[in-house]
């Protein structure tokens, strides 16, 4: 019997090395269905059943963070297409690679086994789906006959994971899927393009001006990307004494106890610093609240040191590398040290002048964050979070905990949101952390505001789907507090500063989400007492291990 082109485009994807297909499923999914129903035991990639599209683009993307392997998701058509950019946005500004596949509305009306059969199948078509994403996407492609299946697979993977790595895009009639594939097809192999080297010339100019640098600074938002980044970075920063601040990272960058850690704003610093170093940093700081000196030097480093994707940046640059951070910073630091004005006295001296500055600075933060009050604050939520969760667990962290209230000391431990600020992430990127990695512990923390974004029915079901067991922790402020925070940045003395509730914000009277984690299988309580806070989070954290089963913390916040 022939097998049809649905069953060797997935076998293209297994071999392609996708192991999972999070899928939100559709009436043009019909030969992918049947090809699984027909065959069980194939060599197909595992399909991960995702009530909502942002759920799918979601779980490849913390499958990625966690594993390092790129993995495809797919939707229904043009509608499927459109819930998912939000997610899209996020995956391509952090530069995750994803094979995002959907269907396309049969072309045919009668005539072929495939054509349409559906009135919604003429309301679906558009002349060009693809054009939706096609910004986002690195590249994208329509399948048009059976033999070109195994091809654009291949393709398709090769450039989602060639740096900088990004999504894909494949759209796949119905009509082809359902075709006979040609005898003797098979899957292809096309490498992924390997990321560049550092470039010799510029590592020595850059050595030099480090070397002349009576102050320099690191600010990185994605040097933790890798394991390897962090680590060099750590090492870097020691031996050159060189602060590091991590301004909006959705990445561990450097160990938070690390004797050069600077903290998470670039204010304090960024004024006095003769050299900037923006190790993969999008957005270094912002020039309207704070700016170096006009004096100061800037070196860009990064696999898009220039991060070409965004069409308007101004930030300064006297040198980009094109590299990626552990190979850059390593052959940076060995630049320095054989450089011929390097000073090892004037590094050891400005270490002994940082470490004591930098470390009561961090016990200041870290101490304040910790006192309780009369209420549950966000900072002093955020603290009891971090102890009740340990240092081992990965923390998924969207518009919910406080980054300076927090220590991670280890790679691979916390994720952010992206620069894209597609809110509706958190619960899906755990769900997808805690399948790359079944004995870890996970967590997600997330406004209530964000909580409603993430489609909590959708994540929910999945859990219980799939046995995923996290720790979701909603900080309730019955607010979009970013809004007002927002507003109040733009007009500080204006009519929303006085105002006893911000207009457009508000978000009372606030569901009971404790019990919608209850309807959906999970646990889920609700506290507002801070003196109750760290019991009832280590207890929600005990109950996860044990029980595999996710539990929800209703944590009533107020104030910072």
């Amino acid at each position: 019997m022939a097998q049809s082109t649905a069953h060797l485009f997935l076998t293209s994807l297994s071999a392609a090395g996708v192991r999972y297909v999070f899928a939100n499923a559709g009436t043009d999914f019909a030969p992918i269905v049947e090809a699984i129903a027909a065959e069980p035991g194939a060599a197909f990639p595992q399909f991960v059943i995702c009530p909502h599209e942002n759920l799918a683009i979601a779980m490849a993307q913390g499958y990625y963070l966690a594993s390092g392997e790129a993995q495809a998701a797919m939707v229904h058509v043009n509608v499927g297409v459109a819930n998912a950019i939000c997610g899209l946005l996020n995956v391509a500004r952090d530069n995750v690679p994803l094979i995002f596949l959907s269907g396309r509305t049969p072309v045919s009306e009668s005539g072929r086994l495939g054509s349409r059969d559906n009135f919604i199948h003429w309301g679906q078509e558009m002349f060009d789906q693809a054009g939706m994403i096609r910004e986002i996407v690195k590249w994208d492609y329509e399948l048009r006959f059976p033999e070109q299946a195994p091809i654009i697979v291949a393709r398709a993977a090769a450039i989602a994971n060639s740096a900088p790595q990004g999504p894909v895009y494949l759209s796949l009639p119905r009509e082809v899927l359902a075709q006979d594939a040609p005898d003797g097809a098979r899957a292809v192999r096309i490498a992924a393009a390997g990321p560049p080297a550092p470039d010799p010339d510029a590592i020595a100019s850059a050595a030099s001006q480090i070397v002349a640098a009576r102050s320099p600074l690191i600010i990185t938002s994605r040097a933790g990307r890798t394991a390897a980044g962090f680590a060099s970075l750590a090492e870097f920063a020691e031996n050159l004494a060189i602060p590091v601040v991590e301004f909006a990272a959705n990445y561990a960058c450097l160990p938070g106890d690390h004797p050069m850690h600077a903290g998470y704003s670039p204010a304090p610093l960024l004024p006095s610093c003769d050299l900037l170093i923006m190790v993969e940093a999008p957005v270094p700081f912002t020039p309207h609240r704070v700016r170096p000196a006009p004096t100061c030097r800037f070196i860009e480093i990064g696999v898009d040191p220039l991060h070409e994707k965004l069409p308007f940046r101004g930030f300064e640059t006297d040198l980009a590398i094109r590299a990626e951070t552990a190979p850059a910073l390593d052959a940076l630091a060995a630049a320095v040290r054989s450089h011929a004005s390097f000073d090892a006295k004037a590094i050891a001296a400005r270490r002994e002048r940082l470490r004591p500055e930098l470390s009561s600075a961090r016990s200041l933060r870290i101490g304040k964050a910790s006192a309780a009050g009369a209420t549950i604050t966000h900072a002093y939520a955020s603290s009891c979070i971090s102890k009740a969760i340990g240092t081992d667990a990965v923390l998924v962290n969207e518009r919910g905990c406080l980054r300076e209230a927090m220590a991670f000391t280890q790679s691979g431990t916390f994720f952010g949101p992206t620069i894209a600020g597609g809110l509706g992430a958190a619960i899906g990127v755990a769900l997808g952390v805690k399948l790359a990695s079944p004995q870890k512990f996970v967590a997600a923390a997330l406004g209530d505001g964000s909580f409603m974004f993430n489609n909590p029915l959708a994540c929910l079901q999945t859990s219980a789907a799939q046995k995923l067991g996290i720790l979701i922790l909603v900080l309730n402020n019955e607010a979009w507090d970013s809004v007002r925070a927002s507003t109040l940045q733009v007009y500080p003395a204006g009519a929303t500063a006085s105002s006893a509730r911000a207009p457009l914000t508000y978000l009372s009277p606030s569901p009971d989400y404790a019990a919608v984690a209850r309807a959906c299988g999970a646990d889920g309580v609700s506290v507002a007492d801070p003196a109750l806070l760290p019991s009832v989070l280590a207890q929600a954290a005990t109950a996860v291990k044990a029980t595999g089963r996710t539990f929800l913390v209703d944590i009533r916040v107020t104030g910072g």
